[in-house]
Parts: C-alpha cells; sequence; structure tokens
C-alpha cells in the first residue's frame, strides 16, 4: 500500500513538473509584446498605478490623441498588439495619432498600490481608472480631451465615460459593446457553468493551450473568437500575450447584467443604459456578425438609445466583407487591417484636426518611462 501511495505521488509529481515546464516554455516562446514607444504611468485615487502604452504619430499629427482600452479578460496588447500589422494603435499611430493603450487595474503591467488591492469591479474602472487615464493623458500631451475606443467591456467603460464626463471625450468607437443581454442566448447559457468558467485561471489556461490551437474550434472558444478568422499563429500569440484573469467581482457584475439583462452598478443603484439617451458625443457602434458575446442586435440596442450623432456599422459577408467575424477577430482577424482598421480611422479623422503645435512642445508628450 505504502509503494503504491508513493509511486502515485511520484506520477502527480511529474506531471506537475512537465506541466510546469510546457506552461514556462510556450509563454517564452510565444511571447509578443506590444513594440510601443515606451509607457506612461497613470495613478488612481485608490492607489493603482495603471499603464498606458504609448505610440508617438509617424507625420504629422492629428488631436486630440486616441485612448484604447480593452475588455475583460484581456489586457492592452489587444489593441496594439505586437503582431505589428495587426496592431489597432501602430495603424493609427501610421496615420498621425499619439496612441496611449491602457491597462485597467489588475490586468498587464498595471500595478498595484503600496496597500495591496482591495476587490474591485466595472465600477472602478469607470470611476477611478478612466480619469486617472485621462489625466495622465492631459499631463503627458497637454490635451483635455481624448478619441475613445474601446472594445468589449472596454467599449461600455468607454460609452459609461461618455455619460459621466462628457467634456473630456470628444468621440467614442465602441467595437462590439454589450450593455444589452439575451437571457436564454449562448452567453447565458455559458455562465450557467458558475465556478466553472469564472475566469479566474485563464492566463495559466491560455498559456498552457496556446501551442494547439487551430486544429479545433469548440463552439466555447467560438464564443469569443472566430478562429476560422485568425492566423493560427496570431492565434496562438493572443493567448500568450493577452488574456487575463476575470476578477471576481467583476465577473459576479457581470453575470448579475446578463441574467437580468441590465447593466448597472454594482449595488444595482445606477442604470448604466438609462443615461445613453443624455449622451451627445459622436460615437461609431460596430458589430459583428459570428459575435456571440455582444452579437449585432446587442449592439444595436445601444446604438439606438445613443442620444448624439452615431453611426452602426455591422461586419459580415452579407455587408460585402471577406469574412465573417467575431468577438476578437474584429481586432485581430486575417483582414481587419484592411476591413476594420480603415473604418475605425474614416470616423477619428472626421472628429480630429492637425496639430498647430511646435515640434518642441509636442516633444513632452512623448516622454515616457
Amino acid at each position: 500500500m505504502a509503494g503504491g501511495i508513493v509511486a502515485v505521488v511520484a506520477v502527480a509529481a511529474g506531471a506537475g513538473v512537465l506541466a510546469w515546464l510546457h506552461y514556462a516554455f510556450w509563454t517564452w516562446r510565444l511571447r509578443e509584446p506590444a513594440r510601443d514607444d515606451g509607457v506612461v504611468r497613470a495613478r488612481t485615487s485608490d492607489g493603482w498605478e495603471l499603464a498606458l502604452g504609448v505610440r508617438g504619430p509617424r507625420g504629422a499629427e492629428r488631436l486630440p490623441p486616441v485612448l484604447l482600452v480593452h475588455g475583460l479578460s484581456a489586457n492592452r496588447w489587444m489593441l496594439d498588439a505586437g503582431v505589428e500589422a495587426l496592431s489597432l494603435g501602430a495603424y493609427l499611430s501610421r496615420h498621425g495619432f499619439r496612441t496611449f493603450a491602457l491597462d485597467l487595474r489588475g490586468h498587464g503591467d498595471s500595478r498595484e498600490g503600496p496597500g495591496g488591492a482591495a476587490p474591485w469591479c466595472f465600477d472602478d474602472y469607470v470611476r477611478k481608472d478612466v480619469p486617472a487615464a485621462l489625466d495622465a493623458i492631459r499631463e503627458a500631451t497637454g490635451e483635455y480631451r481624448v478619441l475613445y475606443v474601446g472594445h468589449s467591456l472596454g467599449a461600455v467603460t468607454g460609452l459609461v465615460s461618455c455619460e459621466l464626463y462628457p467634456e473630456r471625450i470628444a468621440a467614442a468607437v465602441a467595437i462590439a459593446g454589450p450593455m444589452s443581454f439575451e437571457k436564454d442566448g449562448p452567453l447565458a447559457r455559458f455562465l450557467g457553468f458558475g465556478i466553472l468558467v469564472d475566469g479566474r485561471a485563464n492566463r495559466i489556461l491560455s498559456r498552457m493551450v496556446a501551442p494547439f490551437v487551430g486544429f479545433l474550434h469548440p463552439f466555447v472558444a467560438d464564443l469569443a473568437i472566430n478562429g476560422r478568422n485568425v492566423d493560427r499563429a496570431v492565434y496562438r500569440r493572443i493567448l500568450a500575450n493577452s488574456i487575463e484573469n476575470v476578477p471576481g467581482r467583476v465577473f459576479a457584475q457581470l453575470s448579475d447584467w446578463v441574467k437580468g439583462d441590465a447593466c448597472r452598478s454594482a449595488d444595482r443603484a445606477l442604470d448604466y443604459r438609462a443615461g445613453l439617451a443624455g449622451c451627445r458625443t459622436p460615437a461609431l457602434f460596430l458589430s459583428a456578425v459570428r459575435d456571440y458575446l455582444s452579437p449585432p442586435s446587442v449592439v444595436r440596442r445601444a446604438f439606438d438609445l445613443w442620444g448624439g450623432p452615431k453611426e452602426l456599422v455591422e461586419f459580415s459577408t452579407a455587408n460585402g466583407h471577406s469574412a465573417d467575424y467575431g468577438h476578437v477577430d474584429l481586432l485581430l482577424g486575417k483582414k481587419a487591417p484592411l476591413e476594420v482598421y480603415p473604418v475605425i480611422l474614416r470616423f477619428l479623422l472626421a472628429q480630429s484636426a492637425s496639430s498647430s503645435r511646435p515640434e518642441e512642445s509636442r516633444a513632452r508628450s512623448g516622454e515616457v518611462t
């Protein structure tokens, strides 16, 4: 009996070592950090030090600068990928925009305050992180307003921020941002598995499976990304570089949203969706026909409620595009730089102006650490 126990322990230990080696090797092998020009730090009112990856404009500068914000279980890599050809930040930089790609608290290169990190929810993103990012961009560039581009939960963060800080956001691009939910839809059914899908181990799991992606396309994965629309080498790097764990309170708040078809503060006192009609910020809404997290019908509901100038673009073969886009591949799909990025650029150019500042005054905005 004792010998059998020792054997089991030895096998388990060996399997654990092999799993760790697999994780460490592929984390190193697939590492592809963003090729930004440096990082600006933003300190929140509760002590977090957020990271903003900066890209300076290539050529004549357009103003105001662009704030890029990632979604749930992600970091800034989603909008400023290390795969340069698929970096929205790099694309906008080449067209004259200074971009700031934000890592929200608990994501990417953001750091806890000296007192540690208290549990946080979506409300902290809009009440603490966005104001800190806006102030850091103002300090770095002298610009009071920004053009906001957000994906998924980052898009929701942007729309809500337009309600809270309308004077700070000149225009907003909401890429696949859900503010309504289908109670019997695939996302609701997925959340029914509870603790099995709460995202607390997403970072480790994604890096463990990264080498194997592209051979199968399970529906669970298709919820977030149409794997057929993403190059396999890119797909592997998405999993190895851009995926983060989901904070417990954020997961609980979003589960409440889905189950109740709501978009509200954690204490349920504030209905974020109710404020959309009062917004006057110009906004572009993007949706994708193969997006099961934020399908076109969900994006349209937010669009219909929006009170300011607005435009809605759905990406699908039915509308003349060459591929069926899903949730993540609106940013990182094979032809996103040819089909999606130009739509975003056209909108931002219409909301921007050429800089009249001399080069020496703009140099300060490139100060990074």
